[in-house]
């Protein structure tokens, strides 16, 4: 298996538009996907409105991210590393999968101990999108879906074959019943834009899987392959198992949403941002105060320190940025508890803002339980 460190050479200017296109993408996303959240958590499941609902929140996720590609044709996204109990995110990413109306059969068998790593959930959870969308189209009159975690030691033939060094991985594989890949389709699924010429495959364009092995190889990975021609495709993820897994403390699943009773300051220079995103505050039980810039929010924390608990910051703001809102924050407030909220990438001034104390970060768009639990996380620090 061919293991390399992909280079980018994207021209400044490209980077540049890129990017801000991505970013306004993303926000015009967080509106709708909060708004679609709201509805869903008012209506229940037996309502026919529902599965309109949670079809809209798919494509919202799905419009995200080609978003998220955009960044990486743009540049090589900063990862943001964080211990990841792999079978968690496998089955919550699961959970959320809509297969109505396809005729597959999804059949998930996690491993029975927690499987850790050190990486950037949101990336792993692409390379899953990526892998499971493929693996739809290769089943256009149905079949049956198969995705397994499990840990696995990777010794030294294989691990020179790969690249890697010998050690224990955590894999997840990902397995369609579909129509298969001939070996020249095989050989050629992770180039950019390539198109599967025979009509009996799915056409590959785009760049979902070059994106997909760039991060896996950026987790210091690999992405095995096989498939054959009407035996369907397998694709396996693997990781490095972090060394303390069987001590990882892994929290209480719930897929409820958490109220609180706290004030919150929410900037951001998008009105719509700021007009669902008071609504979600409200929602969930808080007091929310909003400005539509750093300075205003500086204004506002300076007259009301003691009843802010936590503010809410976008990053990409005209005159003054999230990290230079942050740090003249901080000299009202050493002790302040932030949240960045942002539909960018967790770049260099993202990185800067969470070393400099920044308490975490949440990535636009966002489900109204994603945000609920990420506001009761900071603040209980």
């Amino acid at each position: 298996m061919e293991h390399i460190q992909l280079r980018n050479e994207t021209p400044d200017a490209v980077e540049a538009l890129a990017g801000g296109i991505a970013h306004d993408f993303n926000n015009l996303l967080a509106a709708i996907k909060g708004r679609a959240s709201l509805m869903m958590n008012s209506v229940k499941p037996s309502d026919p409105l529902y599965h309109h609902i949670i079809e809209i929140i798919n494509c919202i996720d799905k419009g995200s991210e080609i978003a998220n590609q955009l960044l990486g044709f743009a540049k090589v996204d900063e990862y943001y590393t964080s211990s990841i109990d792999i079978n968690r995110l496998v089955r919550k990413s699961m959970e959320n999968l809509d297969l109505s109306g396809k005729r597959i059969v999804l059949d998930v068998d996690l491993d029975s101990k927690p499987l850790v790593v050190d990486g950037d959930p949101d990336k792993i959870n692409q390379v899953m999108a990526s892998i499971v969308h493929n693996a739809i189209l290769a089943m256009p009159k149905g079949g049956k879906l198969s995705v397994v975690t499990e840990s696995a030691a990777i010794l030294n033939g294989t691990a020179e074959s790969y690249g890697l060094e010998t050690g224990f991985f955590v894999k997840i594989t990902i397995t369609d019943s579909g129509i298969g890949m001939e070996k020249a389709v095989l050989e050629n699924i992770f180039s950019p834009f390539y198109s599967a010429d025979h009509e009996r495959f799915p056409e590959k364009k785009g760049l979902g899987l070059t994106f997909a092995r760039e991060i896996v190889q950026n987790h210091d990975g690999v992405i095995d392959v096989w498939s054959s021609p009407d035996m369907g495709s397998s694709f396996s993820i693997i990781l490095p198992l972090k060394e303390t897994a069987d001590n990882f403390d892994i929290p209480a699943e719930d897929e409820k949403l958490i109220m609180g009773n706290e004030s919150v300051l929410l900037v951001d220079d998008e009105e719509r941002i700021l007009t669902v995103g008071r609504e979600i505050c409200k929602a969930l039980g808080y007091s929310v105060v909003t400005a539509d810039s750093g300075k205003e929010a500086l204004k506002i924390y300076k007259n009301k320190t003691k009843k802010i608990n936590l503010v809410i910051l976008d990053m990409i703001m005209p005159e003054m940025n999230g990290l230079e809102t942050f740090m003249e924050l901080k000299k009202l407030n050493p002790d302040i508890k932030v949240l960045l909220s942002t539909g960018y990438s967790i770049d260099e001034k993202a990185q800067e803002m969470l070393r400099q104390g920044c308490k975490g970060y949440i990535l636009k768009p966002y489900s109204v339980i994603d945000f609920s639990h990420k506001l009761r996380e900071i603040l209980e620090l």
